[in-house]
């Protein structure tokens, strides 16, 4: 029985929520069920990065550090199958990150931004095979490691 076009987009909005859930648990090996393994991962954001699926676990463990606990809120996926293996996708984001003064002081920042992904379905069902995040608008301002207390 073929596939239908709704579960397909069903699965892929799974995997844009799974993806949320890992980094606000700093669940890294979880990544490994979002990405392919050659996925590129483009954080186009300050202090963000461009690397490898196999890179992103440990690059974000440094820099999640810096946040006592965070909420990625994905919605609004706009999913475009290409076919029945590839497909693009853009999704909101809002993301709220707690971070902890070295006196203890909490301090929020929020942001809007954008995911622009490519992804394809293979044997395990369907993975990102490139991500990109866009910064929309920041309300408050980020701290950086110097100004906060680390968390693992």
């Amino acid at each position: 029985m073929p596939r239908r076009r709704s579960d397909e987009l069903i699965e892929i909005e799974q995997l844009l929520y799974r993806y949320a859930r890992a980094i606000d648990a700093k669940d890294w090996k979880a990544l490994e069920t979002v990405f392919t393994p050659d996925a590129r991962i483009h954080y186009a954001v300050e202090r963000g990065a461009e690397l490898g699926a196999g890179e992103l676990g440990a690059w974000l463990a440094r820099a999640m550090r810096i946040f006592k606990v965070t909420q990625h809120v994905v919605t609004n996926p706009l999913i475009e199958l290409a076919n029945d293996d590839t497909a693009r996708c853009t999704s909101y984001l809002t993301a709220t990150h707690l971070q902890a003064r070295l006196d203890g002081k909490l301090v929020r920042t929020t942001e809007g931004s954008r995911y622009v992904d490519t992804l394809v379905r293979g044997h395990d069902g369907w993975r990102i095979a490139s991500r990109k995040l866009e910064r929309v608008w920041v309300d408050g301002e980020y701290l950086g490691p110097d100004a906060v207390q680390l968390f693992d």
